[in-house]
């Protein structure tokens, strides 16, 4: 991303007077590399500056909550002063703007965000100061610009003031301070004050970990060792948390909903929150131990540069437990970080206690890959004690965790066998291809429709395939080579059934049109999102899937719902993709009068096969060659129709220029077609066209060989009206063209009406049928372009050799070609929608009925002009219609002879 950045130069704004009394100026001497108060860069976050930093136009707008501040440091200065040093540096605000666009899906608007930090500038403070070891204090005068609302550039100089910055830091430090303006406050160039927070990272000191947690997690839940899995040195600790936020979804334990007790933020506090953020600060150099940034939220989405609301954060740190095979974090609470000001902010209470692992085996019941606990070290009658509570990572974390080794235990085997029985698994078998159960094809999303009218969307991913140990899903899928050799269940008559097992996510805008789905009362404003774990058993050779759900229900006690029926059907692989749907069913097995029953929810969603992908790449690249191949060929019957009209000049005034005009346009429209798509960025074929380097190339390549073809027609059409234009006996000529005007053009309307009419009354989009419908009626006017020479030989009477044979046979093979090559493609490949290079359906009339009549028509005007140049232009016509014209006949027996010339 390209950032507007604006800056300042770092001039002497009075350093003694506003910072004399924080850290005294003194003598720089020379450059010092060792000794820095920050590493390269320190991130923190900051409140205030509202002013400058927040302000917004149209739809556009700042995010407040993107509170980030950098500071980078470049040069630290030894001075004659021991322990004070001068420093150089800029703070950076990073701004980020999103663009709110609204859309809409069945019948409700929805709103998609998208960043572009482009349109916004990046503010840039250039400061320089003084640095007290000893105290830890930093005092530095700078500038800096950036532009009002309006759109004026402001000149920006303040103060920036920082404590405690420390050769070493622990949990216990943070660095706080202020920027202030150097402008009065009625000045348009006064900025309102900032207050910043900062974890240091230089030379940070692992404290608490080392000390509380030498003999494991004390306090901790103990496990199995073996139900946890062990870290690899190639992938150590920190590797699992470096790629952003983790999230996890916490469960309480019971009564906690009006217990005093329960919340994890302090004493007396009865929010309770749904989901904890880790985000990591910092990692030691032997990648064993690490800090985290805690935050505890209802937020669903996390944005990667929000800041945190300290009021609900903790600080901690951790270290991986090889023993025990987990992580123990020491958390500590952040005090006196207020919205409006960070500078008062310190750590407070460390009892909050954090543990983390990797459970080595899933199950139904527990589809998560990353497990914990979080609970208080106080005595239970002292304030800030709270119970223990249970996390694990959310649906959108899952997986990015998971460590080798990773089984999958099958627990509903039985009920599977009961609610699915083998009849229904087995269906009729065809001999038509279905997904692998190996592949990604499994995964889909999926339209949910209710018995009501009401609606929502869900997504389906396998989590396990087969039994086996060595199954590591999800988001690792295994070659044939790889695959068990014993993971299918064997049923009766022979049938090879394959153990699968899913995740489902499902939201549902309108839960009140869902009888029974929402027992608890969990949707808030009628938006419900619940995750359905599933297991069963595959068939590929029918594409039928069943298993049996199981749903957790957040209520009191959080019990668990696997009285539920998932059926799927996938389409085979050879269907045709425009109308290939994955068609399902998830019902629930108990009683209507159960509180947990509801009615069945019917579901479809788009199958997108990678064979499909990848067959239509294959077929994109053979059509790229088809399509130089045909331009290279047409290219080459242009050139030797023009050789033709040269070595025999009076023929080229017989050549219809009706024809040729149809034959240039052929080739220019494609070209502005081409130009039109390059700039369209929602098409599917966008994505298809900027797949990979070769086949941009090869679209060049195709560009550039139309192009010729169009400069050649173009060439042929003017020696045929420059010749016609240098004599006045070419009057005839003249005539028998508007006749033939007269006659090509009231064919070409009534056909067009008649065919658009009918396309009209098979299609509800009548606008789009009629643009499209007028692209495909012009390819078909184009395979018909012998037409206009045909009407003009007839009017004419001529049965000179106007066109050679190379040109009008090879041109009309050009043609009929595609049309060839499109009742090979409707039966030997799937129908890609959007990814067609050669014969375009939307360029011509492709279909069983159009791709015979097209070829035969276009070879009987070809044996009709071969008729007209042998016997005369009215050799198909009765015998008193074959007279003599009114006009004389042309002698075209030799160049000297000949009244018609021609021009180079």
């Amino acid at each position: 991303m390209c950032l507007n950045t604006v800056s300042g130069t770092a001039t002497d704004f009075g350093y003694g007077r506003h910072c004399g009394s924080v850290v005294p100026e003194s003598v720089a001497d020379d450059e010092e590399f060792k000794i820095s108060p920050f590493p390269a860069r320190q991130k923190g976050y900051y409140s205030g500056g509202g002013n400058v930093l927040n302000h917004s136009s149209g739809q556009f707008y700042y995010v407040p909550a993107s509170k980030v501040v950098v500071f980078e440091t470049h040069h630290v200065y030894t001075t004659r002063v021991e322990d004070v040093f001068k420093v150089e540096g800029n703070l950076i605000f990073p701004s980020s703007y999103y663009h709110q666009q609204n859309f809409s899906n069945h019948g409700r608007s929805y709103y998609s965000h998208s960043s572009d930090s482009s349109i916004g500038e990046t503010l840039d403070f250039e400061f320089h100061g003084f640095w007290s070891r000893a105290t830890g204090k930093l005092c530095m005068v700078g500038s800096g610009s950036t532009y009002s609302k309006e759109g004026k550039l402001l000149h920006l100089r303040a103060v920036l003031k920082l404590n405690n910055i420390k050769d070493s830091s622990d949990i216990n430090t943070l660095i706080t301070g202020t920027m202030d303006s150097l402008y009065p406050a009625d000045e348009p160039n006064y900025s309102d004050p900032v207050s910043v927070l900062m974890f240091p990272e230089g030379s940070y000191k692992y404290t608490r970990v080392s000390k509380d947690f030498s003999q494991g997690c004390p306090g901790g839940t103990d496990v199995p060792k073996n139900s946890s899995l062990n870290l690899s040195r190639t992938r150590p600790i920190c590797d699992m948390f470096s790629y952003g936020y983790s999230a996890f979804e916490l469960e309480y334990a019971s009564g906690c909903d009006s217990s005093k007790s329960c919340s994890p933020l302090g004493d007396g506090d009865r929010y309770l929150p749904r989901f904890m953020y880790l985000s990591m600060i910092q990692c030691s150099d032997d990648m064993l131990s690490l800090r985290f940034r805690i935050e505890f939220t209802d937020d669903t989405y996390m944005r990667y540069s929000s800041s945190p609301n300290f009021s609900t954060s903790l600080i901690g740190e951790g270290s991986w437990d090889a023993k025990k095979n987990r992580l123990c974090i020491v958390a500590c609470r952040i005090e006196d970080a207020s919205g409006s000001s960070l500078e008062k902010s310190h750590v407070g209470d460390c009892t909050t206690r954090l543990s983390l692992r990797f459970p080595a085996i899933l199950s139904i019941r527990n589809t998560r890959t990353l497990v914990g606990e979080i609970w208080s070290e106080k005595p239970r009658n002292e304030p800030g004690f709270f119970d223990r509570i249970l996390a694990g990572d959310t649906y959108k974390n899952r997986g990015q965790t998971q460590l080798q080794g990773l089984k999958y235990e099958y627990m509903e085997t039985d009920q599977v066998n009961k609610s699915c029985p083998k009849q229904s698994i087995k269906g009729n078998r065809r001999s038509r291809q279905y997904p692998d159960g190996y592949s990604a094809d499994m995964a889909f999303s999926m339209t949910i429709k209710g018995p009501k009218g009401g609606n929502g969307w869900g997504s389906s991913r396998s989590l396990a395939v087969g039994d086996q140990p060595d199954q590591i899903f999800p988001f690792l899928i295994q070659s044939s080579s790889s695959r068990p050799k014993s993971s299918a269940v064997e049923a009766d008559a022979g049938v090879s059934l394959l153990n699968i097992s899913y995740q489902m996510r499902i939201e549902l805008y309108n839960s009140e049109l869902f009888p029974g789905i929402d027992p608890y009362n969990q949707s808030s404003n009628g938006y419900l999102e619940f995750l359905l774990s599933a297991e069963g058993f595959y068939d590929a050779e029918t594409g039928n899937l069943c298993m049996v759900g199981c749903r957790r229900l957040r209520s009191h006690n959080k019990s668990i719902d696997c009285d539920i029926v998932v059926d799927v059907h996938f389409p085979p692989l050879d269907s045709d993709m425009e109308k290939s749907e994955i068609k399902g069913s998830i019902k629930s097995t108990r009683i209507k009068t159960d509180h947990l029953h509801f009615e069945p929810l019917e579901f479809s969603g788009t199958a997108r096969y990678s064979t499909w992908a990848r067959e239509s790449i294959w077929r994109m690249d053979v059509e790229m060659v088809m399509s130089v191949i045909s331009n290279t060929l047409a290219i080459v019957f242009v050139v030797l129709q023009i050789f033709h009209v040269r070595r025999h000049p009076g023929v080229c005034p017989l050549v219809s220029l009706l024809m040729l005009v149809i034959l240039s346009l052929g080739h220019l429209v494609p070209l502005v077609l081409n130009l039109e798509a390059m700039f369209g960025q929602n098409s599917e074929r966008s994505v298809w066209r900027r797949s990979g380097t070769w086949l941009e190339m090869n679209e060049v390549v195709i560009r550039a060989i139309t192009m010729l073809a169009f400069l050649l027609h173009i060439r042929l059409l003017m020696f045929s009206w420059t010749a016609r234009c240098s004599e006045e006996k070419n009057k005839a000529l003249w005539i028998a063209e508007k006749r033939g005007l007269y006659l090509c053009f009231p064919v070409y309307i009534t056909g067009g009406l008649i065919i658009g009419t009918a396309r009209q009354h098979s299609s509800s989009y009548t606008e789009q049928t009629i643009l499209g419908g007028s692209r495909a009626y012009a390819g078909l006017i184009l395979d018909a372009f012998l037409f206009p020479q045909i009407v003009f030989n007839m009017f004419l009477n001529s049965k000179e050799q106007a066109l050679s044979r190379f040109f009008y046979i090879g041109i009309t093979l050009v043609r009929l070609v595609p049309h060839g090559y499109d009742l090979y493609r409707t039966h030997n490949h799937v129908n890609m929608t959007d990814s067609y290079i050669y014969a375009d359906p939307t360029a011509d009339y492709y279909s069983t009925a159009w791709d015979v009549i097209i070829p035969m028509l276009g070879l009987f005007f070809a044996a009709i002009v071969y008729l007209q140049q042998r016997l005369g232009g009215r050799c198909f016509l009765p015998k008193r219609f074959r007279e003599s014209v009114t006009y004389d006949e042309l002698p075209v027996d030799s160049e000297e002879q000949s009244p018609l010339k021609s021009s180079t």
